[in-house]
């Protein structure tokens, strides 16, 4: 399983750059993927705005950089990059989620055994992260629609992970809840 982590927004939302706000001692990006890595060491960090101050936080860790040129397109855009850097199962997650933990993506890849795409969800919520058998690839790259409308289309298995897969940080009034809440 490869993880593909969507590093590549212009945080609008948020007015700077999210990723690289501090949590707990470090950025936004590297919480997220220093818990993924507890999962695997198949990361794919997808870059677009200031992806040298994102590979930059990220140095030391064991992730593969790729460049989306279409970034600015959207999150489909910067997904399909990474997926086109992949050839076996794969889940997408978005960098903005330090409270994600192994066992969401352990939860989430057992709804692999009976489904060809899991997702978790948090009280209802869908959240992150977002599972496909490799079988999804080529459809995923060549489909015209948007990812939910994707998502729809299929069976997709369900996991009820934790708050992590939901807490994304995209507001700074989100951000502020994420410091009052769980700093500590």
């Amino acid at each position: 399983m490869t993880v593909i982590v969507l590093a590549a927004g212009l945080s609008t939302r948020m007015g700077r750059n999210k990723l690289l706000l501090p949590c707990r001692g470090k950025s936004i990006i590297r919480s997220t993927v220093e818990s993924i890595l507890e999962y695997t060491e198949r990361i794919t960090v997808v870059t677009g705005f200031e992806s040298d101050l994102i590979i930059k936080e990220l140095s030391g860790l064991s992730i593969t950089a790729v460049h989306a040129d279409n970034y600015k397109k959207g999150q489909k855009e910067s997904t399909l990059c990474g997926v086109e850097h992949t050839d076996d199962d794969f889940a997408v997650i978005p960098g903005d989620l330090p409270l994600i933990t192994a066992e969401d993506f352990t939860g989430t890849e057992k709804m692999l055994l009976s489904h060809s795409i899991s997702r978790a969800y948090h009280e209802g919520i869908p959240g992150h992260p977002v599972m496909f058998r490799r079988e999804h690839r080529e459809k995923l790259l060549s489909y015209p629609g948007t990812l939910k409308e994707y998502l729809a289309s299929h069976d997709t298995g369900i996991y009820e992970g934790g708050i992590g897969c939901t807490f994304d940080i995209d507001t700074p009034e989100r951000y502020s809840e994420l410091l009052s809440r769980y700093e500590h």
